[in-house]
């Protein structure tokens, strides 16, 4: 009788090593730099490097006004964040599930953040110091 078993794990074998997406990872880069609110260090918020073309968000954290982390390399929108604590009712919502509930929210200007338009070209081997000076209103 004909063994099938290893004709049919060289097949197997076979199509598993073309299973791969054929896309190789994106080549990554560093990026860090400083952002200010009224000139003073932002305490604390995100950053967000933004592909133009489609590629994955990076958020990083912004503590004492400093940040450093990895991205994709290219064009990229930034968008930068800070987030207060207010009561959940403070939005006009009213009843008792609202009250001594508390959520976080953004408190730097649109500009910053969701319409932004400031853009930097993360480069692989630069240095990719980028700084930016936010202003609360």
């Amino acid at each position: 009788m004909f063994n099938w078993k290893p004709i049919c794990l060289m097949i197997l074998a076979a199509s598993l090593a073309g299973c791969g997406s054929g896309k190789t990872p994106p080549k990554m880069a560093t990026v860090k730099g400083k952002v200010t609110i009224d000139a003073k260090p932002l305490a604390s918020g995100s950053i967000t490097f933004e592909g133009t073309d489609g590629s994955i968000p990076t958020v990083i954290d912004i503590k004492d006004g400093v940040y450093e982390g990895q991205t994709s390399v290219g064009e990229k929108i930034v968008r930068i964040m800070a987030f207060k604590t207010v009561p959940l009712n403070a939005g006009g919502m009213t009843g008792p599930e609202y009250e001594n509930k508390t959520t976080e929210q953004n408190y730097l200007p649109a500009r910053f953040n969701t319409n932004s338009t400031d853009k930097r070209v993360v480069k692989e081997g630069d240095a990719n110091e980028f700084d930016f000076g936010v202003m609360s209103k």
